[in-house]
């Protein structure tokens, strides 16, 4: 190639590239409030489900109208957030966004949240008439309230009627592939779908919302869950003398673990029936052991200690964390699997009920028989 075609040729190629640059999203994101009865000064933009969260950005309120304006990066992904004020140095308030789907004149059906999204976004409201301020604009939000229930519903556990829910969530979402509020819902729903089920609804968004913080947890999941009649993965966890044991014993014709925090309710209340259970069955083939998620360990040693736990103790280690509540899908606890030394899965029970004590001493002297 000459030296003038390889000029030429690069001259080209920086135009196409300044061509594709100019057809970016434009990512600039504006909310406009103009909200009388607000006796602040300055109001104060945050990111929901953060611990000691930072102001994401701040506005001077002038005449009661105040304005977010900001021009995140090409991967900005939108997110739930809220609008703090602060009238009095010790009293913060935040504004709340009237739900135009629910809300009647009657009652208002107030939330604290919003969608950070892209575009504009307006705020508007009398806050001496009305406790609420109307929000205008933006899809994500459309969907958000539209759907706010969502990763709250129930998942029915009879084949049909779960059958008939998956399908109108395939559909929900193949109608809106890029609903970042309905990826987060998934985060909530997806242990109690199987992963079939599960990566069937995950399928429908759009790689823009899979790419995403939610999306890519979401698959990882979908990779580190087994199969259900998988066998149940092995790990070394920690003991109260932080020596590495395995969670499953192979030696044992049976394990019953028990997952459990400290922290834990439910947990605390269930520890008088697993003594008697660990005092009842002696027997050389059967291994009981109970495995914290706590992610304070002192609390998890003092429990133990204060609880007189006699049984093996271990925890799970802050980098293990997810990946354990993964593989044993650990939507809440307090949780029991009973494994064999194949590590195949005898039973599960999942939660606290008074009954459980009965259901352990027969599930434990059937697997021994």
């Amino acid at each position: 190639m000459s030296h003038f075609r390889y000029i030429k040729y690069s001259y080209y190629l920086l135009v196409l590239i300044l061509l594709i640059s100019c057809k970016q999203k434009d990512n600039t994101i504006t909310i406009k409030g103009n909200i009388k009865g607000l006796n602040a000064k300055w109001v104060y933009l945050y990111e929901c489900f953060r611990i000691n969260p930072k102001p994401v950005d701040s506005a001077r309120v002038i005449d009661n109208k105040f304005e977010f304006n900001f021009h995140p990066d090409t991967t900005f992904q939108p997110y739930a957030g809220y609008i703090a004020y602060r009238t009095k140095p010790a009293y913060k308030g935040v504004l709340g966004i009237i739900n135009p789907i629910t809300s009647t004149s009657k009652k208002l059906d107030l939330y604290a949240s919003l969608y950070i999204e892209p575009g504009v976004i307006n705020l508007t409201g009398d806050l001496t008439k009305s406790n609420g301020i109307t929000l205008t604009g933006g899809e994500q939000n459309d969907f958000y309230f539209r759907n706010n229930d969502l990763p709250f519903i129930y998942i029915s556990k009879d084949p049909t009627k779960k059958r008939l829910q998956i399908s109108k969530l395939i559909k929900l979402i193949k109608d809106n592939p890029n609903a970042y509020y309905a990826m987060f819902a998934l985060g909530n729903l997806k242990f109690y779908l199987s992963n079939n089920e599960l990566k069937s609804i995950y399928d429908e968004f759009d790689d823009e919302v899979k790419k995403a913080y939610n999306g890519r947890k979401i698959n990882e999941f979908l990779n580190t869950r087994p199969d259900e009649n998988a066998l149940k993965p092995n790990a070394f966890l920690t003991d109260t003398n932080k020596k590495q044991i395995g969670l499953i014993d192979t030696a044992k014709k049976l394990n019953m673990i028990v997952f459990w925090a400290s922290w834990c309710g439910p947990c605390k209340e269930e520890i008088p029936s697993l003594k008697k259970i660990a005092a009842e069955f002696k027997d050389p083939n059967f291994r009981m052991v109970s495995v914290s998620i706590d992610k304070d360990k002192k609390k998890w040693k003092q429990t133990v200690a204060n609880q007189n736990m006699a049984w093996q103790q271990l925890v799970i280690e802050n980098t293990d964390l997810e990946r354990l509540t993964a593989q044993y899908n650990l939507n809440s606890i307090p949780q029991i699997y009973f494994i064999d030394n194949n590590r195949r899965m005898i039973s599960h029970i999942g939660g606290y009920s008074l009954t459980n004590e009965a259901v352990i001493e027969k599930t434990i002297a059937a697997a021994l028989k």
